[in-house]
């Protein structure tokens, strides 16, 4: 008779709540239970793990290092597309028009980029707007290390770029053939414009990079609870250039947060006051 996978308790579940909040940020509420018991499940399986309890004990030795990441890879992933929300790409090409008529590089930071659909549409709008020679940089993160390999590889089902333009869809993507009909992959010469790395938005601050032109930060504040945004972003608005430019989600708000960035659109914010967040 095949064993049937253990249920994750209230008090295991407040565990993991506790673990993904304190790592990653994200607060998960009570209606997502199933979900983390589902996604632990295969893994407990995995390691012969009898017990959610067992696991939580097993990431919190010292040396489970690894193990936590792969905690945080599978409660952290999220699904996505390219060229979602399409208003925003449409106004990025006009805005690196302007960037460019000043003089300077146009630097753009995909924040929380998952398997890396946005920074690569990014890549395409720049490209085609600035030249693929251009001068201009995509910088891509994301916590989840996973979909982080997922991204580098530039490879997808047919189905996640649906909603690109035919034009740019030609220019821009490889047919699969054989094992990977159905597949598309990123043009090369695109791809090495986007530079990927591992961060914890938490600690957005630490990065190497800054001054940027834009930044995507779409559909991962929802995952927050009020405090932890405002921190993320006041760490956010330390790696913009001032007069720089953040794009969020069109279901999200920076209502009522203490932050140096002014509304210009429901989900476009510039700005205002230079090197506002912490160093």
């Amino acid at each position: 008779m095949q064993r049937l996978d253990p249920t994750l308790s209230d008090e295991e579940f407040s565990c993991f709540k506790q673990f993904i909040l304190q790592e990653a940020g994200i607060d998960l509420p009570a209606s997502k239970r199933s979900l983390v018991q589902s996604r632990l499940a295969k893994r407990l399986r995995r390691l012969g793990v009898g017990s959610y309890g067992a696991y939580w004990q097993l990431l919190r030795k010292p040396e489970s290092q690894a193990e936590r990441q792969r905690a945080v890879n599978m409660l952290s992933t999220n699904e996505t597309y390219f060229f979602r929300e399409p208003q925003h790409f449409q106004w990025l090409e006009r805005r690196a028009l302007e960037i460019q008529q000043r003089g300077g590089a146009v630097k753009v930071w995909s924040a929380a980029c998952s398997s890396g659909e946005e920074p690569y549409t990014i890549a395409m709008v720049l490209a085609e707007t600035l030249g693929m020679r251009g001068n201009w940089r995509v910088y891509a993160t994301d916590i989840n290390t996973k979909v982080l390999g997922l991204a580098k590889r530039a490879v997808y089902p047919t189905d996640r770029v649906q909603r690109t333009p035919p034009l740019l869809w030609q220019k821009y993507f490889l047919r699969g053939r054989d094992e990977y009909a159905g597949m598309v992959r990123v043009l090369p010469e695109l791809a090495k414009r986007v530079e990927f790395s591992s961060l914890n938005l938490l600690h957005c601050n630490r990065f190497a990079h800054a001054d940027f032109d834009i930044v995507f930060l779409r559909n991962v504040l929802i995952y927050f609870n009020e405090g932890t945004k405002l921190e993320v972003l006041r760490k956010l608005c330390s790696r913009m250039r001032e007069g720089g430019h953040l794009l969020i989600g069109h279901s999200e708000s920076l209502h009522k947060l203490n932050l140096p960035l002014a509304q210009e659109e429901p989900s476009r914010y510039r700005l205002v006051c230079g090197h506002g967040g912490e160093g």
